[in-house]
Parts: structure tokens; sequence; C-alpha cells
């Protein structure tokens, strides 16, 4: 009989051992109804885990993403150091599913395709009992016994005013997909949009349990795509993997900007998904006006579906999204502790799961509460961080940056309106946002005059009460939202 840690079920054990190791929210994200996993004894009667998935795609990203876990989760389940794995690429004789009690959480490949791949685990022969576990210490002062970490739902996202059109995206890609798609979220980094595409993937489990799902990071698409157009299985699989989901989901596309083959194939994708009324969900750190690098068959793509902004944080936003870090590590914080977070950590959410996990760390470490005076010298440096002063060049690359501009348009002494726009919006934003002298703006930006600065500003604020459109690299903006724009592109620096 095998013994474990966790009692006579060792599948059991193994299952929650991987579960805790890599969250709840992966878990549940990645692996459901076509994954499960069993325990036998190999042809050399040593014990093999098996995790079967659903396809060459699943497999290839278990075995990237999770391999080392799931060899961890056997060794704590087991007891047993020195844990093997064998990757096996195929096995369509694999038979029946096992009863339901063996499977984990929701895959990201689509069951639909054909083949089945393992990921084997072999154990030595030998099994040491397991130890008596030790008691559970006393729960710290500060803090309530953590549960388990909640998973990235929509539920869990906090929603405010800059990211409510966002979340009301998301739900219907899930509640109704097909209905609008493709659906593009677009915001700086540290805003949420990974969340909202893991709880897109969760919902839709929840709602269809048998939906292909799959969701990749934009290098993970690189990586598979590479993978099979030199691999030995080929470019079929890999794309009737992709082309048979019902929810495919891409984060961090700009990433895939000078990747012309991965793009292209991209394209083909989402092209084939939007033919068969399939859901389609891609995330980018710019909206789809500013993705030109991408080509413009998929920008067109990307028009004809849903944009969605997420904006930086308000204060309020702020405040939710630190209450509800620490109730989910059962951290109790006061609320002059979270208002000040809020009120010094403005930039986005990551920052703010920093702090909170400083602070953590810091009651634990010194066996106090936390209390304002504890944040403010714990957080003293997080707070400068985040403070930094804005810089000129940081304003001429969100500027930049957020209308796919040449710097060189910047510098230009032309007079065009092509160049005339963007300096004289540049050097708006650099009066408001730096503490640079009005010579040396004017010195940066074309070696202008501190009174053609000062005009700069006064020719914005008549844009502004007017509602003028400008002329931004090839296209009009409203004055309102190229400020919006550019200044969401410097807040994410």
């Amino acid at each position: 009989m095998v013994r474990t840690h966790g009692g006579d079920d060792p599948v059991g054990s193994i299952r929650d051992a991987f579960r805790a190791r890599i969250g709840s929210d992966r878990h549940d994200v990645w692996f459901g109804g076509e994954t499960r996993l069993q325990l036998e004894r190999g042809a050399d009667g040593g014990l093999v885990v098996t995790l079967v998935a659903g396809n060459s795609l699943s497999h290839g990203l278990i075995q990237r993403t999770f391999r080392a876990d799931l060899a961890a989760a056997v060794r704590e389940a087991l007891g047993e150091e020195g844990v093997r794995i064998e990757l096996v690429p195929d096995a369509p004789d694999a038979g029946p599913a096992p009863p339901a009690d063996g499977a984990a959480g929701p895959v990201p490949s689509p069951p639909r395709a054909t083949g089945t791949s393992l990921l084997r685990v072999a154990e030595p022969r030998a099994l040491v009992p397991a130890e008596e576990p030790e008691a559970p210490a006393e729960p710290h002062p500060a803090r309530q016994a953590s549960p388990a970490r909640a998973p990235l739902s929509l539920e869990a996202y906090v929603v405010g005013g800059g990211n409510r059109m966002a979340h009301a995206a998301a739900a219907m890609a899930a509640e109704r997909p097909g209905a609008m798609t493709p659906v593009l979220l677009h915001g700086p980094s540290g805003t949420g949009k990974s969340h909202l595409l893991e709880a897109i993937a969760l919902r839709t489990r929840q709602l269809r349990s048998r939906s292909a799902v799959v969701l990749l990071s934009a290098e993970q698409f690189t990586t598979t795509f590479l993978d099979a157009l030199h691999g030995r299985r080929g470019l079929p699989g890999f794309r009737r993997s992709l082309r048979s989901a019902d929810l495919l989901l891409v984060d961090d596309i700009q990433f895939l900007a000078g990747k012309k083959a991965t793009v292209s194939e991209l394209l083909h994708t989402v092209e084939a998904l939007l033919r068969s009324g399939r859901q389609v969900v891609l995330t980018a750190d710019r909206d789809a006006e500013g993705l030109g690098e991408l080509g413009a068959d998929l920008q067109a793509r990307l028009r004809g579906g849903m944009s969605a902004p997420i904006l930086p944080p308000d204060a309020p936003t702020r405040e939710g999204i630190v209450a509800a870090l620490a109730a989910r590590r059962g951290l109790d914080l006061p609320a002059d502790v979270i208002r000040f977070v809020a009120d010094r950590l403005t930039r986005n959410a990551r920052e703010l799961a920093g702090a909170v996990n400083r602070l953590e760390a810091t009651s634990h470490m010194t066996g106090l509460p936390v209390d304002a005076g504890m944040a403010r010298e714990c957080l003293a440096d997080l707070v400068r961080a985040s403070s930094r002063a804005v810089r000129l060049a940081d304003v001429e690359r969100a500027v930049c940056r957020a209308f796919g501009i040449e710097p060189a348009t910047l510098h230009s002494p032309g007079r065009s309106r092509r160049v005339n726009h963007p300096r004289i919006l540049a050097m708006f934003l650099a009066r408001k946002h730096t503490a640079a002298a009005l010579t040396e703006i004017g010195r940066h930006f074309g070696r202008r005059s501190h009174s053609t600065v000062i005009s700069a500003g006064r020719t914005v604020d008549g844009w502004i009460a007017s509602g003028t459109t400008i002329h931004l690299a090839g296209a009009e903006w409203e004055i309102s939202e190229a400020l919006r724009r550019a200044e969401e592109a410097l807040r994410a620096g």
C-alpha cells in the first residue's frame, strides 16, 4: 500500500499538494474535466503517477510550465525524494477517463483535437512511510488563518471607473461567447488584464464545462508556434488545437511586434475562429490604433470587435484593491493604513500587491499588528519610487508611444501640422508634469524659445476649451482623448 502525507488517497494527496503549490486560481484555470491523475505500477514494479492532458498543445504548455511543480507535489505527497519525470508525446490508446475524483480543473486546450498526451512521473519502488505531521502553529496576532487564495475570478476583480467597461466586456465574452468578438482589453502593465483573461476562462468552464478553452501569453503562443514549425509534429496539430477552440485568449500581443511569421499565424487563427463564430479575447498595453507594428490586417480585425480600455486605478479603486488583497491573505489592515497605501502608491495594482506583501512580512517578522507607523516606515522606499520625478525624456517617450510618433518628429524644426501638433502637446505635458524650466523644455523639443513653450500651453488650453480636433501621426484626435491617451502612457512609464 502506498503511504502518503495526506492519508489513504494517494491521488487526492498529489492533487491537493499540486493545487497548493501552483495556487487554486491557476489550478482551476489550467486543469479541468479533460485532465486527470492516475497512479499505477510500471513494468519495472515502480510507481508511476500520470497526468493525462488533452493534446499536443496542452502537453507542451504543461511540460514547460508545471513540470517542476508536479514533481515536487509527488515527492511531497508520497514522501520520497528522487522523482524522475518521463515525457510521453502521444498515447492515443490511453483508454477511458477514470472516475471524476481523479480530475483536477479547466484545461487550456480543446477536447475535440485528436491524440492524447501524457506527462508521466515515475516514483522509485521504495517508499518511506510518512511521518506524523507537526501540530499547526498558533495564528499570527496580525492576521487570521490564511484561507486558500481566491481564484482570479470576475467577482474578485475590483471594479472602478477606469475598468468598468473592460469588466463588462469580459463578462460578456464568457457568458455570451461570439456575441462580441474579438475583444481587445488594453491598458498599462499592472491594471488587471491578465486577471480578466483568467477570469473569463474560469467563468466559461463554470458555465460550459466541455468548452475548449486556450489561454496563452504572447510568449507562449510564439514558443509553441515555433516548436510546431520546427518540430516533428509540424503545424497541423498546432493549428487544429487553436482553431478548434471555443475560446481563445492571448495575453500581451504587443510583444509579437517584429515577429512577422507569428503575427501572420495569429491573424489566420483569429480569422478562422471569427468565421466560425468563436470567441477571441486579446490584451495589449495600447489600443488597436497603437498596434500598427502588428500589421494593418490584424488592426482591422481588432477595430471590428470590442475595444475596452483599462486605466490605472483611481483612489477608491486602489483602496478596494488593497482591502481585497489583505482579505485574501488574511491580513488585518486598519482603514487608515489602507488609505495610506492607496494614496501613496498610485501606479498600478502590482505595486499595491507588493506593499501588502511587505506589510504582511514585516508584521510576521516583528510579531506586531500592522499600524500606520509600521506602514510609513516599511513602505518608505516604495513610496519614494512611486512618486519619482517625471523627466522630459519620459514625456517624449509617452507621446511617441501613445501615437506611434518617431522621436525625430518632436525635435524637428518644421512647422507643419504633422510636426507642430505633437510637439505642442509634448511641451504642454512637459510643463504640466515635470519640474523642468521653460528654456529647458524648449531646448529639448526642437530648440524652441521659452516663449514658444508658454504659447504651446495657451494653445492647448484653447484646444481644450473649444474641443478642437488635432492631427497626430496621420490621424485626427479629439484633444481630450489625445491628452488622456498620452497621460495614460506617461503613468505606465
